[in-house]
């Protein structure tokens, strides 16, 4: 880093390829820290600030106290790369949903490449009615089960197979799912799941309203990550399912008292 800082000083970048590296680097990390940044390009954070203001006035990013994300709408991991990461890792764990879908059961199930084998589980299950956002589920669904389908119409995120849905607040008042399935983009140590996207962040929030029982699907990697918007707490969680000792990765053990625990690891 401290290279790429000195490299970066020297060059006396302007306004327009700062605000291309800052973009790059949100794509790359999925988030930046203001000070770093304004210190790597050899600038004051005022001017980063300034930077950030722009860009998010563009849509390209979303700016955060001391922090830049991933603009709404916006991919920060391609989906061809994340279709194609720890495959047998997210299948493992999309197979421990089975126990939770009774017949005749109304379901969602979220955004994310995890899910990409969840039609597995469902092929055999008779009269599910399925709502999903997300158009990967939808695909292998249509053609894989039996399951009556519905599909929330919204904002299709770029390059990806997400449906931003855009939602008044009373999904409660129309749905009521016996399940919710969901992803993260990151959980907080203090035990908030979290979301680059803040459509999706606000629709997901929706959908737990309107649900019996919530169930999250993470990967251990997911675990003291960052993004801006909380999606949930585990108070809100009647199920997480992982791949890791959630207890070893918040800062206390007590906050998942309430939520019963499956790690397929384990």
């Amino acid at each position: 880093m401290l290279g790429q800082a000195i490299l970066l000083q020297e060059a006396k970048l302007d306004a327009d390829e700062r605000q291309r590296l800052i973009v790059d680097a949100i794509a790359k990390k999925g988030a930046i820290s203001v000070a770093t940044f304004a210190r790597e390009c050899g600038v004051t954070t005022q001017t980063i600030r300034r930077d950030l203001e722009k860009l998010g006035a563009q849509g390209l990013i979303q700016k955060a106290h001391g922090a830049a994300f991933a603009g709404p709408g916006t991919v920060v991991q391609a989906y061809k790369d994340r279709s194609v990461t720890q495959v047998e890792v997210k299948r493992r764990l999309v197979q421990r949903l089975a126990e939770f879908i009774e017949p005749g059961a109304t379901i969602f199930v979220g955004l994310g490449t995890t899910f990409n084998s969840v039609h597995e589980i469902l092929r055999d299950q008779p009269r599910i009615i399925l709502a999903t956002n997300n158009l990967g589920v939808a695909h292998s669904c249509t053609f894989n089960t039996g399951v009556t389908l519905f599909v929330f119409g919204g904002y299709l995120r770029r390059n990806d197979t997400a449906i931003l849905a855009v939602t008044d607040g009373g999904l409660h008042d129309r749905f009521k799912f016996d399940v919710a399935i969901f992803g993260a983009n990151a959980v907080d140590e203090d035990g908030a799941f979290l979301a680059f996207d803040p459509l999706e962040a606000e629709f997901t929030r929706d959908v737990i309203k309107a649900s019996r029982r919530v169930i999250f699907v993470i990967q251990e990697e997911k675990f003291n990550s960052r993004a801006p918007h909380v999606v949930a707490h585990m108070q809100d969680v009647s199920v997480l399912v992982t791949n890791c000792d959630v207890r070893t990765k918040v800062a206390n053990p007590e906050i998942v008292k309430g939520t019963r625990l499956i790690n397929i690891e384990g």
